[in-house]
């Protein structure tokens, strides 16, 4: 009886196992439509859905890619639905920083291929560009090496995007 038990229990573990990292947000191999980049390794795609019981409000995907040469990363984050819906990026041109009772972090808007980005650089954290791909869709690109340019990935990427990000 005891064997038969632990055989049980064994089971019953592995299956619980496989049926949770089959399952939405675990991560995957599958890369969805984040694309692969030229000079870049590219990690698992990790996906979490936005959902209720009568709708769904759309998805946040997140893939790290490391570049080859010496290993420093970006991690580019992918938020798509009308549950997602920005407030809106600036108008306008913005080159600021957080004044003086912040910690030197500095502001700027950019146009990456024809769409509305931000680019916040911070002096502790690192580097982040938002960009508005469409009313309901942005990707961000964050990381913490200053000799990253997050411009020129974020170009790259959107070639590479293509039709999967339907601009």
């Amino acid at each position: 009886m005891y064997r038969g038990s632990w055989v049980a229990t064994v089971l019953v573990t592995l299956s619980l196992a496989f049926s949770m990292a089959a399952s939405t947000g675990w991560a995957a191999k599958n890369a969805g439509p984040l694309p692969d980049i030229p000079g870049w390794d590219s990690g698992d795609l990790a996906t979490e859905e936005y959902e209720t019981p009568t709708e769904q409000l759309g998805c946040r995907m997140e893939r790290l890619y490391r570049r080859q040469a010496d290993n420093h990363s970006i991690l580019v984050v992918w938020v798509r639905g009308p549950g997602t819906l920005w407030q809106g990026f600036p108008e306008g041109e913005i080159n600021a920083d957080d004044g003086p009772i912040g910690s030197g972090a500095t502001y700027n808007t950019l146009d990456i291929d024809g769409h509305r980005a931000v680019l916040e650089c911070h002096s502790l954290v690192g580097k982040a560009l938002s960009v508005a791909i469409a009313p309901d869709f942005t990707l961000t690109f964050e990381t913490t090496f200053a000799d990253v340019e997050l411009d020129a990935f974020a170009l790259v990427f959107l070639e590479h995007l293509g039709d999967r990000g339907e601009r």
